[in-house]
């Protein structure tokens, strides 16, 4: 009764905070030469018309005249949450120029901001990036920073946990990209519910079983090694735009594949090895992982270090996961009940998944 009713807690608890991991994004390459700052700022229009009402006609369509006549309040909100100041003071920024364009289906403003920041004569300014964009209707705001600044390109995330960025050339570089991207691969397992569950569905049926702890490691590590080799492989492909199917087809994927996960666990059709099928369906997962990236804007050396850094987080983030979970279900006796309680509420949420997301495809 008590593990039933554990399992019965976390069954409500996932279907009170089921919800797609798709969050908003906004893209700036910045540079910094001297006291001089050029900054490109790309924000999508469904963000744009959440933020300041960009649709005057209520037409589900934003013209180019609409934006036009919306650019003083876009430029307002844009400033009043970023900004850039030194040791001196603030930076003074203004908008250049506006234009729209599209990636991936989504249309986008792009903005040219140019300024000066206040600095000593004789040194070159540290400059700090705050940003507090889109947060207030996305707490899970991502900001793509590219910024080449004394000549050092690197590129970081700004998001709401970590708002701020110290901008000189000794933070720069392939180290401080790694990093960021690190935590940004932490963040997003770490944010995505969709693909916890299905590794805790996947990890169930070995744990329940009889074997011993040692043997269900095993056979965990080896599901989750196929996990991640699949993904790995599929995220690196959407990122380098080798293959990029619809964003709305994958989400609807990654629910059935829990649902279908879930049922097996109870009773098995899926007469492959558990690797197997965790690398199969890690295959579209790893397609929901490369929607966090977005339309990068990088390439060569400085898109390799962001996918391993992104790889190694979301690895990392894993790990974690599976040596959290393994002693609890052992703690609390995983058994039968715990094996078909468990694959029915990941069912059951991928169920609600599913229904959520097969409209956004139509």
């Amino acid at each position: 009764m008590i593990r039933y009713l554990l399992t019965l807690c976390a069954s409500l608890l996932l279907l009170q905070t089921a919800q797609a991991h798709e969050t908003t994004k906004s893209y700036l390459t910045l540079a910094v030469e001297g006291h001089e700052i050029t900054a490109a700022l790309r924000l999508a229009f469904r963000d744009m018309e959440v933020a300041v009402w960009m649709d005057e006609n209520l037409d589900g369509q934003i013209t180019w005249g609409e934006a036009k006549r919306r650019l003083p309040a876009v430029e307002s909100y844009v400033l009043s949450n970023v900004s850039m100041v030194t040791t001196e003071g603030a930076c003074a920024l203004v908008q250049s120029g506006a234009s729209t364009s599209t990636d991936a289906g989504v249309d986008y403003l792009d903005l040219a901001f140019s300024g000066t920041c206040p600095a000593k004569v004789s040194a070159e300014p540290v400059v700090t990036l705050h940003s507090t964009l889109f947060t207030d209707i996305d707490p899970d705001h991502r900001m793509f920073l590219t910024a080449i600044v004394q000549g050092i390109r690197s590129t970081e995330l700004i998001s709401r946990s970590a708002p701020s960025l110290t901008l000189d050339g000794s933070s720069a570089g392939a180290l401080a990209t790694l990093a960021s991207y690190f935590r940004a691969g932490i963040d997003h397992l770490a944010g995505g519910p969709d693909h916890i569950v299905f590794l805790l569905a996947l990890m169930l049926p070995l744990v329940c079983s009889s074997r011993s702890a040692k043997s269900a490691a095993g056979g965990i590590l080896a599901a989750v090694t196929g996990f991640t080799l699949a993904h790995a492989l599929t995220l690196t492909a959407a990122a380098t735009r080798v293959f990029s199917p619809n964003p709305a087809v994958i989400e609807a994927l990654i629910a059935l594949s829990i649902i279908l996960t879930a049922v097996d666990n109870v009773r098995p059709f899926l007469r492959f090895p558990r690797a197997a099928v965790a690398a199969f369906f890690g295959t579209i997962h790893g397609f929901g992982f490369a929607s966090a990236l977005g339309a990068l804007n990088l390439g060569g050396t400085s898109l390799a270090v962001a996918l391993l850094g992104f790889n190694l987080g979301i690895e990392a983030a894993q790990v974690v996961l599976v040596l959290l979970t393994m002693p609890i279900l052992y703690l609390i006796g995983a058994g039968r009940i715990v094996l078909w309680s468990g694959s029915a509420a990941a069912g059951a949420v991928g169920l609600f998944w599913l229904l959520q997301r097969l409209p956004l495809i139509f």
